[in-house]
């Protein structure tokens, strides 16, 4: 199964937490004064386990309503559960369950909860090859299993892959669809003949899962399709899918090739109007959601939550279907090895669901339930102000203040200055951050500048996430990720010396390089679409300024880190001469 472990952890109080936070409005609800937004309620935490754990989790529950939770321990292979009757609020006793690492799970209608887990593996070699995986039958109590094998039938499925180990098509994240007819219809991904990256595929079972059939493929491409974006196209793969109140269905699907710490690809959608046979073009998640192990949740008030991993684990909300995504919460952002990202999510209830993983604390295997409830709200503008003074509190005039769209990706980092991971790359220090992007005119986002007294104010602005950016002459830069909601909203910053850096980085023909590797002194960036890196400097700042520039190599493993196409770049500049001429990369 294609799961490189990440390094994923950081820190995060938790109570009962209840966000109020702004909604996108559908085209088909409401009228221009009329807008939505999202009352989320997370619970207080249930601890599975305080062992330190290994990282994999999952939730499944029946059709009773009965919630199970699996789990591992650090150093011990053998697997475990816990139950809840009361929709996760409080869990039974610890139970063994050696046979398997489960995820992919439905409660059928007839009585039973499903799990489908690991590769269809080859019964012989046989052409077509016949194929078979695991089947596991809990009862609605989860107090017994069976256990048995399910032949599957994918007549070009290729017996060894381009990693030169048998990962024949999987079984791995995200949950079985039952349609109204009793079939069932679940993701796998892998290669058919002839393949060079990862394929993701439907396959539909009229029994239960004792037998299945290739369906559709959901997508493939041999090429990476968008090759500006940071990181290394792998193909399709660990997909989820979701039946959608509007009838289509909604397949989201990794695309990062290695698990190198915040250089990563966001995941990708896929929609079907006719249960699976064909699907829309994949495109990116909008913010891009990164990076592994998506799963999707439909509730029924129509909200589509998203649980997805690394670095740390994360939940996001949709209200359109998956088209755009908001009102992310972090329950952990940190690399650490524990924190994988291979987490799971499932609804217990009309509007409720229930998150497994580890938090920021790292302390073992949780639960949380999450409460949500969508609203109609008259006010779909609100008040957007604040302040930008200096460390000593006076006020700073004339500073710019730019409203910028949501962003999510956690794409910065300080590396470490010994330690080296297990890639031979340096570790990151703390956790990933928002990526400072200065303001640039021409991209024609939304921008003021402060008065005498440092103020700085937006109107009625529109109900929903942004990144607001402030730059002023003599000071680094700051931003961050903001929500503007129906209460008035103040955004103070205080700024320290320093100043920005904005240079590009171009080919030796004069091209821009684009998602681009650049570091400057242990501070890793990256080249956005047209090739410029953007760095906030705090003072005192450096005499020189040690780079480093390279561009990943699609597809890379162990020993192939970096591009074919160009040459690593290593040298030595003064700072005065950073941003005097582009930098140039030069193809091999």
């Amino acid at each position: 199964m294609y799961k490189d472990k990440p390094t994923s952890q950081a820190f995060l109080p938790f109570m009962a937490l209840c966000i109020l936070a702004m909604g996108f409005m559908p085209a088909a609800v409401g009228g221009e004064d009329e807008t939505e937004i999202l009352k989320i309620t997370v619970g207080e935490p249930t601890v599975l386990d305080p062992s330190r754990p290994r990282g994999e989790a999952s939730v499944a529950v029946s059709r009773t309503g009965t919630v199970a939770a699996f789990y591992a321990k650090s150093g011990d292979g053998a697997k475990f559960y816990r139950i809840s009757k009361d929709a996760g609020r409080t869990w039974g006793p610890e139970r063994d369950f050696l046979p398997e690492y489960v995820v992919m799970s439905v409660g059928l209608r007839d009585g039973g909860v499903l799990f489908m887990t690991g590769e269809a593996a080859p019964v012989d070699k046989t052409d077509p090859p016949k194929l078979q995986a695991k089947r596991i039958v809990f009862s609605d109590d989860f107090l017994e299993y069976e256990i048995s094998n399910s032949a599957v039938s994918i007549p070009q499925a290729a017996l060894q892959t381009r990693w030169g180990r048998g990962n024949w098509p999987v079984f791995c994240d995200g949950k079985i669809i039952q349609l109204d007819n009793g079939d069932l219809l679940a993701t796998m991904y892998g290669d058919l003949q002839g393949d060079t990256k990862y394929r993701t595929m439907i396959v539909r079972s009229t029994d239960q899962g004792r037998s299945w059939q290739l369906h559709s493929t959901v997508a493939y491409n041999p090429n990476d399709p968008h090759p500006f974006l940071v990181g290394f196209f792998c193909g399709y793969c660990e997909p989820s899918l979701a039946l959608l109140p509007n009838g289509q269905l909604l397949c989201m699907m990794r695309t990062q090739g290695a698990a190198v710490a915040g250089e990563y690809r966001p995941m990708y959608l896929c929609w079907s109007e006719d249960l699976g046979k064909t699907w829309t073009k994949p495109v990116p998640t909008e913010p891009h959601l990164m990076n592994v192990a998506p799963v999707l949740a439909v509730l029924d008030n129509g909200v589509v939550a998203c649980e997805y991993g690394r670095p740390g684990f994360h939940v996001a909300f949709s209200l359109d279907n998956g088209h755009t995504w908001q009102n992310r919460i972090s329950f952990s952002d940190l690399t650490d090895d524990h924190i994988t990202g291979y987490y799971d999510i499932v609804k217990v209830g009309p509007n409720k669901l229930v998150v497994i993983g580890v938090g920021s604390d790292g302390q073992g295997t949780k639960v949380w339930p999450i409460t949500v409830q969508r609203l109609k709200i008259s006010r779909t503008h609100a008040l957007l102000e604040g302040q930008v003074l200096d460390q000593q509190g006076n006020p700073v005039a004339g500073a710019t203040v730019e409203r910028g769209p949501n962003r999510y990706v956690l794409d910065s980092w300080l590396e470490d200055e010994t330690k080296l991971d297990r890639a031979n790359l340096p570790v990151t220090v703390g956790s990933p951050g928002l990526g400072y992007r200065s303001i640039q005119k021409q991209h024609g986002q939304p921008a003021v500048q402060t008065d005498a007294q440092g103020r700085f104010h937006f109107g009625e602005v529109k109900l929903n996430e942004y990144v607001l950016t402030v730059e002023a002459e003599g000071y680094a830069p700051q931003h961050r990720h903001i929500k503007v909601e129906p209460q008035p909203n103040t955004q103070d910053f205080r700024l320290k010396p320093g100043r920005k850096i904005c240079n590009r980085v171009i080919d030796n023909t004069g091209c821009p390089v684009p998602g681009a590797c650049v570091v400057l002194n242990r501070w890793h960036v990256h080249t956005d679409g047209a090739g410029f890196f953007h760095w906030s400097v705090e003072a005192p700042l450096p005499e020189q300024v040690e780079i480093r520039v390279y561009k990943r190599y699609a597809g890379q493993r162990k020993d192939k880190r970096y591009s074919g196409q160009y040459e690593t770049l290593k040298t030595t500049l003064s700072f005065s001469q950073l941003e005097r001429q582009p930098i140039t990369l030069n193809n091999q």
